[in-house]
């Protein structure tokens, strides 16, 4: 299985009139396959949203955007409002232990940690991460883990829905004082980290 993020950066204050076309059209594109998740930003790099769509492979995803894109109502129309700044494509993997979940409630806040890895260093940090991934799932569930396979490179990906800020804050607290979370490795294996914290649009699988 493959996931497909697309990263759509908007002028200030298009978020809302994104959705609402986004909405409309997903009746129409859903046709061909459903949506993983749906965000928007809310503290980190504003004014983003990001649509996860899974596909059997690559060449799944080809034909199904064949057929959608013949579809006259898709994709929305963000152009005729001029909404968008920046569109980013990414295809990415899961990482071992560490598959999407089911559609359902968890959140409403996911926090969506992004990591560039040291070149040729992803197989040993998938391997410590699989492998003790199941130290921090004792203490708030995991939403996904992934690695990119076409887009930008070395990039690791890690989601966490969470009750609220307070549930975040003791959640990592814990894990934390295990001693054993992050597990031992891992951070040599980094050369740099980045998180957000999104919110799921209300036609998202994933609330």
């Amino acid at each position: 299985m493959i996931y497909e993020f697309r990263t759509y950066t908007l002028i200030p204050g298009g978020v809302p009139k994104a959705l609402e076309l986004f909405e409309a059209g997903y009746g129409h594109r859903r046709k061909y396959s459903e949506l993983t998740a749906f965000w928007f930003t809310e503290v980190g790099a504003l004014n983003q949203i990001i649509h996860v769509w899974p596909y059997e492979n690559m060449e799944h995803r080809t034909e199904v955007r064949s057929a959608a894109a013949k579809d006259p109502n898709w994709p929305p129309a963000f152009s005729k409002f001029g909404l968008v700044v920046d569109q980013k494509a990414e295809v990415f993997r899961t990482a071992p232990n560490s598959a999407f979940v089911e559609p359902g409630t968890y959140g409403p806040i996911y926090e969506y940690r992004e990591y560039t890895i040291k070149p040729g260093a992803m197989p040993k940090l998938l391997e410590i991460w699989g492998n003790n991934i199941h130290i921090r799932t004792e203490f708030s569930p995991m939403t996904a883990a992934l690695f990119t396979d076409v887009g930008g490179l070395n990039k690791f990906l890690h989601i966490w829905p969470y009750a609220s800020m307070d549930s975040r804050a003791e959640a990592r607290k814990q894990a934390s004082a295990t001693g054993k979370w992050p597990p031992a490795g891992e951070q040599e294996l980094i050369e740099s980290q980045s998180a957000m914290l999104v919110t799921p649009a209300p036609f998202s699988p994933l609330q």
